[in-house]
């Protein structure tokens, strides 16, 4: 498993993520989550262009949207929960064809910059935890997204140098657009 910073687009996951997998987890009805997959679905080409874009191809939206009708009704299991749950947040949360990779590996980063950040070391051990909020469904391990203060921090703590010119480009935007956070998540 790997450490990841993700960007993360909150208004997506608000209004149409979260409640389309709520639907489906509660009242186990997969029709809002089938027309997320043929959104994607729509979307794959101008996403596989993108090639840091970690996405499905046309055979995982057509799998997932022709065996999700037949389910309505049944409850869904953890590991469909999870599934969809990556795949949804991963193609309609994490922005693409920005320029820059909106995943940033951070284990790639250590131990160099947890040498120049106490707040980064801080961060990878478990000493700072995101608080931003948690969120309801991920991908990965975690849910935690950071405030704007702490993105302005950690941008603070990042040296100026072509190492960190992707993870410095990432939290720039987090912190310019009021739409973007941050989350941390282990993939």
């Amino acid at each position: 498993m790997r450490t990841y910073l993700c960007l993360f687009d909150l208004p997506p996951y608000d209004t149409r993520v979260a409640p389309a997998l709520r639907l489906y987890l509660n009242r186990y009805d997969p029709s809002a989550v089938v027309t997320l997959m043929r959104d994607i679905a729509q979307i794959l080409p101008a996403l596989h262009k993108d090639h840091r874009a970690r996405v499905p191809d046309d055979d995982d939206c057509k799998h997932w949207i022709d065996s999700l009708g037949p389910d309505a009704g049944y409850k869904p299991s953890q590991q469909t929960m999870r599934e969809l749950a990556a795949m949804l947040i991963e193609c309609l949360c994490i922005p693409h064809g920005l320029g820059f990779n909106p995943l940033e590996d951070l284990d790639a980063l250590m131990p160099a910059l947890a040498e120049k950040s106490e707040w980064f070391a801080d961060l990878m051990d478990g000493g700072e935890e995101l608080a931003g909020g948690r969120l309801e469904f991920t991908f990965g391990s975690q849910s935690l997204i950071a405030t704007k203060q702490q993105i302005r921090q950690f941008l603070g703590e990042v040296p100026d140098e072509p190492a960190y010119a992707n993870l410095l480009q990432l939290l720039r935007t987090a912190d310019r657009n009021p739409n973007y956070t941050l989350l941390k998540t282990a993939v």
